[in-house]
């Protein structure tokens, strides 16, 4: 009678040993080994948290845009050869209703300002 409770106990804890590491990995790996390609070295190149799962970051966040705008049935990871980081698409409105137009070309003349500035005082005015 003992040696069938400990096979059943061993048998109880593999199963749920298999189970829950099955369970943890909610993230495809799959996804992961195409993307080490663009860069990727954890599931935090798309997702926030490092096992992946629901939550992601602005990487992640494009890949499903894309998805919903090409109407296609799956992420395709391939895709991540268009990903520019930190740039939004044209024309997309902020929360200020501003286009991204406009907050490019605040920020060109932005830097202008800067680099001239710099230049300034690098060469005071010579009479």
């Amino acid at each position: 009678m003992t040696k069938n409770l400990i096979k059943t106990s061993i048998a109880i804890l593999l199963l749920g040993g298999l189970l829950g590491s099955s369970l943890k990995t909610k993230a495809y790996p799959a996804y992961l080994r195409q993307a080490q390609k663009f860069g990727a070295k954890g599931c935090t190149f798309c997702h926030l948290k490092p096992e992946g799962g629901e939550g992601w970051n602005e990487r992640g966040q494009w890949l499903i845009d894309e998805k919903d705008r090409r109407k296609a049935d799956a992420i395709d990871v391939e895709w991540l050869a268009e990903y520019k980081e930190g740039e939004k698409k044209e024309g997309n409105k902020d929360e200020s209703g501003s286009s991204d137009k406009s907050d490019k070309s605040d920020k060109k003349e932005d830097d202008k300002e800067k680099k001239e500035e710099s230049k300034k005082r690098e060469k005071p005015n010579q009479f």
